[in-house]
């Protein structure tokens, strides 16, 4: 039967405005046509329409584009720097996507609303390669008219973000690159590291790369946060690794010694957790001129190759699947695993880590700061943990010195916790016992609190013990 005159194609992506997938059974009700008709609309829409699923589970959406692109390929590198082919990722009218996989992917397909592979947004697994900090808005600054996008980071738009995510590779965490121009520049920065330095001229390099950063220039990619920071490429006589380089300057200013004062804590928490058996990044202090550096080894990267491993930090994956922003490491362990995005010694790790966070006094233990190792299918294994450190004792961010006190401890809030309270306040024993003797502390208030400290978790543990 002749489809009626009526019906066009423009009736047809009409119904498609929102950029939600919107099943064939809906469509072919409301535009009173047959599917040998809708399969013809489609056809007429050309790329104007994309066609989901198959069979009865058949859904259309409207596909759009701005600068940036319409669709772009999705890379992996693998740990051994090999490429996989994953899939396309289209954008569609609404600042929505939709993901089509190459291969068995489900946990990028699964569901934040109805459709697999779709998204109201960029999708969370793409998330943290969004720039961001303070080296992200290094890279808004001094690549902005190049990329064509604002040179204040916080003025960017969804356009802006896919522009720096797909001709830079953007923060460059994890294992995924987004479009072939990224990819390119992923495979030239493999054989030829622009912040690539030997061992032995750390010292050297890392004070020079400070220097640079606090002027504004760019050294390496764009990692997040907000304390000022580079990447290196470092060889030595085991080959290359790749790290993430906090400083710190080690003059004689209290505010200014009480960072690098604290940069010694985050490598001595480092270590604890690591010796105790938890996942943790390994941590080293390099000095070099006026500056105190902690080299921090990314986990997101293999040895010598310099291939690549999968990563979404907590609060991509929460926000996306449970909401909120995943502060209470403790409470978001429990609502992960119920949604199986993780397994029962995940669990427990993410419970432990979040009181040993509130023992040594992280006050900054939001969901970015923890991530997992992404994959196409299974639980999530949690990645090594980062950025701990007993940030109560940090300058405001007006550059006020906050006298030293004894950290404050709360009870706990949920029943279940007594196990990670014990083995989490061990651990922080260490921590305080080693900032308390350490020579490479500068401060002897950091050490006196440091001793204060040890008596408070002891005295907590103890009337919490199992």
């Amino acid at each position: 039967m002749p489809r009626p005159p009526s019906v066009t194609v423009q009736d047809f992506l009409a119904l498609l405005a929102e950029g939600r997938p919107v099943p064939a059974s809906a469509l072919l009700k409301e535009l009173g046509v047959s599917r040998p008709v809708l399969g013809r609309l489609y056809r007429e829409a050309g790329d104007q329409v994309l066609r989901i699923g198959r069979a009865r589970g058949t859904a259309y959406a409207a596909r759009a584009s701005n600068d940036a692109g319409t669709s772009w390929p999705l890379w992996r590198m693998r740990a051994d720097a090999s490429i996989e082919e994953l899939g396309t990722l289209y954008l569609l009218r609404g600042e929505r996507f939709q993901f089509e996989p190459v291969g068995e992917r489900p946990n990028l397909l699964a569901p934040v609303e109805e459709v697999p592979g779709h998204f109201p947004g960029l999708p969370w697994f793409l998330d943290d390669l969004r720039p961001q900090g303070f080296l992200g808005r290094s890279l808004a600054h001094r690549r902005g008219p190049s990329l064509g996008v604002p040179m204040d980071l916080n003025a960017w738009r969804l356009r802006d973000t896919l522009l720096a995510i797909t001709r830079t590779g953007g923060t460059g965490f994890g294992d995924l690159l987004l479009g072939s121009e990224a990819l390119e520049q992923a495979l030239q920065e493999l054989d030829s590291p622009s912040d690539l330095v030997s061992a032995e001229e750390r010292a050297v390099r890392y004070p020079q790369w400070a220097e640079e950063v606090l002027a504004g220039e760019e050294v390496g990619s764009s990692p997040g946060g907000e304390q000022p920071k580079f990447t290196s490429t470092v060889i030595n006589e085991d080959g290359r690794y790749a790290t993430l380089v906090k400083f710190a300057s080690s003059g004689q200013d209290k505010t200014v010694g009480r960072w690098a004062d604290l940069l010694v804590c985050e490598a001595l928490a480092l270590s604890c957790l690591r010796e105790a058996g938890l996942p943790a990044a390994k941590a080293e202090l390099v000095r070099g001129g006026a500056f105190l550096c902690l080299e921090v080894r990314r986990f997101d990267r293999s040895p010598d190759c310099l291939g690549r491993l999968g990563f979404v930090s907590l609060q991509a994956l929460y926000s996306a699947f449970v909401g909120g922003d995943g502060r209470d490491w403790s409470l978001s362990s429990d609502n992960l695993l119920s949604q199986r995005w993780i397994d029962s010694e995940a669990a427990s790790r993410m419970k432990t880590l979040h009181w040993f966070g509130q023992f040594i006094g992280n006050n900054d233990m939001h969901g970015g700061n923890l991530a997992f190792h992404l994959t196409d299918s299974g639980p999530l294994q949690l990645a090594p943990v980062y950025d701990m450190l007993p940030m109560y004792l940090a300058p405001s961010r007006t550059g006020l010195l906050r006298p030293a006190t004894p950290v404050a401890l709360s009870a706990p809030t949920r029943t279940g916790q007594l196990e990670h309270i014990a083995r989490a306040a061990t651990i922080a024993k260490t921590f305080w016992e080693m900032v308390s003797t350490s020579e490479a502390i500068g401060s002897d208030e950091i050490r006196r609190v440091a001793e204060e400290n040890l008596m408070v978790v002891a005295r907590f543990a103890k009337r919490f013990s199992p």
